[in-house]
């Protein structure tokens, strides 16, 4: 009893994880202020999106762009059995929940970094890239009431990629990127000391610290293709291949004051799986007009694949392992919007504007408040400007969260919530002709 109760709240805090794929997708001005790129990826960013695209970046071109991702996001947490013996400062309203509370903080960060190089003119093309495909990370207050589900996690991996493509002719081109990923992840929260109707609070006290983190290095590729079968029309398809790491890392369980054992500190490693599941991605692109461009994407993330998360622990008596139910399905993103170019009272100047939904791949039941994962409406607007050798970028994408009430949570404690969240990112972008 006391073995499950631990690992539970151990690989809790273990992978935050977003609605549609594990990577955030919003890389990249034409992305980012247009929400549809994958079929006409004209920028250095096709190495995320559709690697073919770089048939399309001629000569020697820097592009760098970061992106900061502030959520917004509020909470109401409904009482579970035993949860006013641990949250007696927290009054229950006529509706059954406690007080609404929100992060301190909640943010991302987007950083990418590409040099591409026309090898072969017309024909071959390479590119190196350094970008984060997930950076995010939040910080709930020590005392707020969701002390129990999260103080402090945080997720990032960086992505390090060669690509290149060959373009056959004017109609068609084909590329493929591979690289290497490093998934690092931390979480703090206190450890809920109860199990099943049996409470473990006279060995650990009321508050004990629970800490883990978790790292792994995996190769990632992706394969594209970009045609164009007439001349208003782009086409343009993406795989992204599965990546299944397994997070390393030291836990550490501190006994509270009230324990049997006060400040003592129990420790080991956890082996953790996580599943980046295999991402197909399609878009199309038509010039209704001269100086005005529409495009759409679908999005599809085979989460089908993951059904549990398995966790194995090592260095701690009676600990061993885990298997936590996750019981996701496949997600989606469908996205669009226009683009304004080549008027003569704005030369040099693009302006863009899109919007996209995104549902996730969690049922409500599994959702946690250190894994939030939640369908949602995105708003996308910005634009570029080219002069001399430069173009510079800038949007701003605006997320709305679909977040149910959930009443049914099978999470260690329970999660059953209501809630509301936004999340606003700002991105710039630096492209150089060398």
């Amino acid at each position: 009893m006391i073995r499950a109760a631990v690992v539970v709240a151990l690989v809790a805090v273990a992978v935050p994880a977003h609605a549609g794929g594990f990577g955030i997708p919003e890389m990249g001005v034409r992305r980012t202020a247009m929400a549809a790129t994958v079929g006409r990826p004209d920028e250095p960013s096709a190495v995320f999106h559709n690697p073919a695209g770089l048939a399309l970046q001629h000569g020697t071109r820097i592009y760098a762009s970061f992106g900061l991702s502030f959520v917004s996001t509020e909470f109401r947490l409904q009482p579970w059995e035993r949860s006013e013996e641990y949250l007696q400062d927290f009054p229950v309203d006529d509706e059954g929940y406690y007080p609404s509370t929100k992060p301190e903080r909640a943010m991302g960060v987007i950083p990418m970094l590409v040099v591409t190089r026309e090898l072969k003119p017309d024909k071959i093309f390479a590119a190196a890239s350094l970008y984060v495909a997930n950076g995010t990370g939040a910080f709930f207050d020590e005392d707020a009431v969701t002390r129990y589900h999260l103080i402090e996690g945080y997720i990032v991996s960086p992505l390090l990629q060669l690509s290149g493509a060959y373009r056959f002719n004017d109609k068609l081109a084909v590329g493929a990127g591979l690289g290497v990923l490093n998934i690092r992840i931390k979480g703090f929260r206190n450890f809920y000391p109860e199990y099943e109707g049996a409470s473990l609070r006279g060995l650990f006290g009321s508050r004990p610290e629970l800490t883990l983190e978790g790292s792994d290095w995996q190769p990632s590729w992706n394969v594209g293709v970009l045609a164009q079968p007439i001349p208003k029309l782009s086409l343009g398809a993406t795989i992204i291949g599965k990546v299944h790491p397994v997070l390393d890392g030291p836990i550490a369980l501190k006994y509270d004051e009230d324990s049997s054992d006060p400040g003592y500190v129990l420790k080991g490693t956890a082996h953790t799986e996580l599943v980046l599941p295999w991402t197909f991605l399609a878009g199309a692109n038509y010039d209704v007009l001269p100086n005005l461009e529409v495009g759409t994407e679908f999005r599809y993330y085979l989460y089908r694949q993951y059904q549990n998360q398995h966790t194995e622990i090592d260095d701690i008596f009676l600990l061993e392992e885990l298997n936590s139910p996750k019981n996701y399905r496949d997600s989606w993103q469908l996205s669009g919007g226009v683009r304004v170019h080549g008027i003569p009272q704005l030369r040099g100047a693009e302006l863009m504007l899109g919007g996209h939904f995104d549902r996730t791949p969690a049922p409500p039941e599994t959702v946690a408040l250190d894994q939030p994962t939640f369908s949602h409406w995105g708003f996308h607007s910005g634009g570029r400007y080219a002069f001399g050798r430069y173009r510079l970028g800038a949007s701003y994408v605006h997320y709305w969260y679909d977040i149910p009430t959930i009443t049914a949570s099978i999470t260690q404690p329970p999660s059953n919530i209501k809630g509301d969240g936004t999340n606003n990112i700002f991105s710039l972008s630096l492209e150089a002709a060398l």
